[in-house]
């Protein structure tokens, strides 16, 4: 028989639990000891590459940045593992002990001394259940702090097996559900449930699509799925990158702790709104305007935007041709840019020089409607008629016809040859056409859509006529960018293609082509490598150097947009039609993890939403027009659903609240089971409108004495984002800003943050406040559905002030 103690003082010695983490203190100073010995061993490695490329030649070089790399990343995952190196231990039925860890530790004789948690091995630490055991007989989690254990918990699995064995505490799991959070997301490694470990080591081919309810534990699943998929595929995905994105940039700094803690430090963490390099979002847009910036029909509005002339284009072509004037009017010249557009979708900044030729074709035809070629001829005969007078009064020959210039080009036709020469020669041209067809970028496109009549002519019959003028005025000079503004850029970033590439040809000395301006060919937009350039050693870098750069905002150096192995999507019940085709270009040949909660969704169109992302998993190039005929499907990728079903977070008392919120959203929805009574009521309390900030305010410094951990003061969307909002504080109503969210915290400890409803999203905080319920369900469609989320954050306490009675009522008694 075991015995299980809390703590009881057996005699001298101290408590069994003392003794007990004293014999684990012992096992794991062991282990910290051998874990220098390793990192001393990576320090060495990196000495030893700098060294080799002393040598001076190229192999050296090859030689000392794998070598650094590998060893670098060594070193930074042996430091991430010094904090809390062993937290658990397993006892077996066949009498063997493995102790589980951050990180792999091995002796000098290659021993295990701490088992890796990713590793096969590991498994039974958090498969194993009473009802299945799996061969273990006791789980032991340990709590440190630094390499000090301070606290210990068992979990006995089979009772009949444990001969005698000491049991401690009541229980792991439920102990780390009561601990104080600390401002950001901390790894579940030693207190991953079954169903959460399943999800972890789901297959790596295909899609995983993991579906809970507010404390499910999704984010962090996910998170340490991806951990798992770079321990036990390094080569696979560490080469190509793992993307985890996130909702808003709050919520990636409150995760981004999560895998360096786990070792893992190559993922590159985004949220939507700073997936593309050079654009922020710091605005949410109000729900209207979201809807119609998210619909795919804006894939048509944006190609129109596109084909449309450059603002401050010329509207008319003039040149002159042997004393003949021939002009191209705005009718011919849009005709034209239409063409080519219809030829260079995708590649639109580098079809400057297919715009030239167009152009030449144009004025060549325009040529012969004017009677060009005649007048032409009839002066070239007078002027050699002249000069023939001139040589025969001398006494010398006749001269001969002037032969074209480039009789090889204008299709043989040595006439058009000469003609496309002596065009391509003059300032007008060539002024024109850098104005005509410029180098666009995605952001000059969407501010220029900040013009109502051009919106007008872009968005035809796919935008209400109603949200022209309103989403005008969202694009208009320096307003600031929202998180679908962001997808947008993408979209346009794709219609419009990359500039021209360095041509990597050896050409003629700049200087002598009329058509190179400061090194650039103003024709094709390539910059001109002269007869002088030489090839020179180039710093080598490798795929992880490259997807560091792309993490980057801005450093000058122009990449393509990286395109990753894996693909974590978080929140994604949240994402427009136009968000997964922005992700869709980044993962066509990679696999997913999705997490989800439909019933959280605050995008109306789940349809079109489903069918884009549908798209973006199966990997297809991202199109609003239909497959072409003849083309077959790619075939479907393996899908790996999961439901969470166990809530973590929330005490039952929280979440019983959170439930009487999703039964007013979606009445057939079935809450997760919370597995954790507090004994502590959620309070709500009716307060006059005006006086909402100022409860808010009480309210926080009240909990400040009652929680150890963070506080989140959760508020609706402000005027601007929502359409109407009175103010939390005394006196008239009006906007309410960050300004003002920022009177909210005034004086209060950084453990308190002031978040709006949808900045709340995926958080999780010790006690929350919620401030008007009814105005956050007012504010949109999927208003509901929203406060729901908003009423689950809180661990330990929650408190909602409003100012309509009967959503007290409806919170406490349903």
């Amino acid at each position: 028989m075991s015995s299980q103690v809390n703590g009881r003082p057996p005699g001298p010695g101290g408590t069994v639990k003392d003794r007990e983490i004293a014999t684990e203190q012992r096992y794991v100073d062991t282990a910290y000891a051998r874990l220098e010995e390793m990192r001393a061993d990576a320090q060495a490695m990196i000495r030893e590459g700098y060294r080799q490329s002393l040598a001076g030649t190229k192999s050296s070089l090859v030689d000392r940045d794998a070598m650094v790399h590998q060893a670098a990343l060594r070193v930074q995952a042996l430091d991430v593992a010094d904090d809390g190196l062993v937290f658990g231990r397993l006892d077996l039925t066949s009498r063997e002990i493995r102790y589980i860890g951050r990180v792999g530790v091995r002796t000098s004789e290659h021993d295990s001394l701490v088992i890796d948690w990713r590793a096969p091995a590991a498994e039974d630490f958090y498969r194993a259940t009473p009802e299945d055991p799996r061969g273990v007989v006791r789980r032991r989690v340990l709590h440190s702090r630094g390499h000090t254990v301070v606290d210990l918990e068992d979990d006995l699995l089979d009772p009949e097996a444990s001969d005698g064995m000491t049991v401690v505490g009541d229980g792991a799991f439920l102990a780390s559900l009561a601990r104080t959070r600390e401002g950001a997301m901390r790894d579940i490694v030693a207190t991953i449930q079954r169903e959460q470990d399943e999800v972890i080591r789901a297959p790596a081919d295909g899609t995983v699509l993991v579906r809970g309810a507010p404390g499910t534990g999704k984010t962090a699943v996910a998170l340490h799925r991806v951990a798992y998929l770079l321990f036990r595929h390094r080569r696979r995905f560490g080469s190509r990158g793992v993307l985890v994105v996130g909702p808003n940039r709050r919520f990636t700094a409150y995760i981004e702790r999560v895998l360096p803690s786990l070792g893992e430090g190559s993922a590159t963490l985004r949220s939507l709104g700073d997936l593309v390099d050079g654009a922020t979002a710091t605005v949410h847009d109000t729900p209207r305007l979201a809807r119609a910036k998210g619909a795919e029909t804006m894939v048509t509005v944006l190609r129109r935007a596109v084909a449309d002339h450059a603002p401050g284009a010329p509207d008319e072509l003039r040149v002159v041709f042997k004393g003949v004037v021939v002009a191209l009017d705005r009718a011919r010249l849009d005709r034209i840019r239409n063409e080519v557009h219809r030829r260079s979708r995708g590649s639109v900044n580098a079809a400057r020089g297919r715009a030239a030729e167009m152009l030449l074709d144009a004025l060549w035809h325009r040529f012969g409607e004017v009677g060009g070629p005649e007048a032409a001829e009839a002066e070239e005969g007078a002027e050699a008629g002249l000069w023939n007078a001139i040589l025969a009064a001398d006494g010398l020959a006749s001269l001969d016809d002037e032969p074209a210039r480039g009789s090889g080009g204008g299709n043989g036709d040595p006439k058009r040859a000469q003609f496309d020469a002596r065009v391509r020669e003059q300032r007008a041209f060539t002024d024109f056409l850098v104005a005509w067809w410029p180098i666009r970028r995605p952001l000059d496109v969407l501010r220029s859509l900040g013009e109502p009549a051009r919106l007008r002519r872009a968005a035809g019959r796919d935008v209400d006529r109603a949200d022209v003028d309103p989403l005008a005025a969202s694009w208009a000079g320096d307003a600031p960018l929202s998180y679908q503004d962001v997808a947008l850029l993408d979209e346009i970033d794709a219609l419009l293609g990359s500039p021209p590439r360095p041509s990597r040809r050896r050409r003629a000395p700049s200087d002598d082509d009329p058509f190179v301006v400061d090194g650039v060919n103003i024709l094709t937009g390539e910059e001109v490598v002269d007869e002088t350039w030489e090839p020179e050693m180039q710093e080598l870098t490798t795929s992880i150097e490259r997807l560091e750069r792309s993490r980057r905002v801005d450093d000058g150096v122009v990449e393509e947009r990286p395109e990753y192995a894996h693909l974590v999507v978080d929140e994604a019940q949240d994402l427009s039609p136009m968000q997964w085709r922005m992700l869709g270009r980044r993962g066509r040949q990679a696999s997913w993890t999705i997490v989800e909660d439909p019933a959280q969704s605050a995008w109306e169109d789940l349809a079109a939403a489903r069918r884009a992302m549908e798209a973006a998993l199966g990997g297809e190039r991202p199109s609003s027009r239909s497959r072409r005929r003849g083309r077959k499907a790619p075939p479907p990728r393996a899908r790996h659903e999961y439901e969470l079903t166990t809530n973590y977070r929330n005490s039952t008392e929280i979440a019983a609240v959170s439930a009487r919120v999703l039964a007013r959203a979606l009445p057939d929805a079935k809450p997760a089971r919370a597995v954790r009574a507090s004994g502590i009521e959620p309070v709500v309390r009716v307060v006059p409108e005006s006086g909402l900030g100022s409860a808010a305010r009480a309210a926080v410094e009240e909990m400040l004495g009652q929680v150890e951990g963070t506080i989140g003061l959760i508020v609706p969307l402000s005027l601007e984002e929502s359409g109407g909002q009175a103010s939390l504080f005394d006196g008239p109503a009006t906007a309410w800003d960050a300004a003002d969210r920022d009177r909210l915290g005034a004086g209060l400890p950084e453990r308190v943050q002031v978040l709006d409803v949808l900045e709340a999203k995926g958080l999780e905080f010790d006690a929350a406040v919620i401030v008007a319920p009814e105005t956050v369900a007012a504010q949109s469609p999927r208003g509901l559905r929203v406060l729901y989320v908003a009423v689950s954050r809180a661990t330990q306490r929650l408190t909602v002030l409003t100012a309509d009675p009967q959503w007290r009522e409806a919170l406490t008694t349903g």
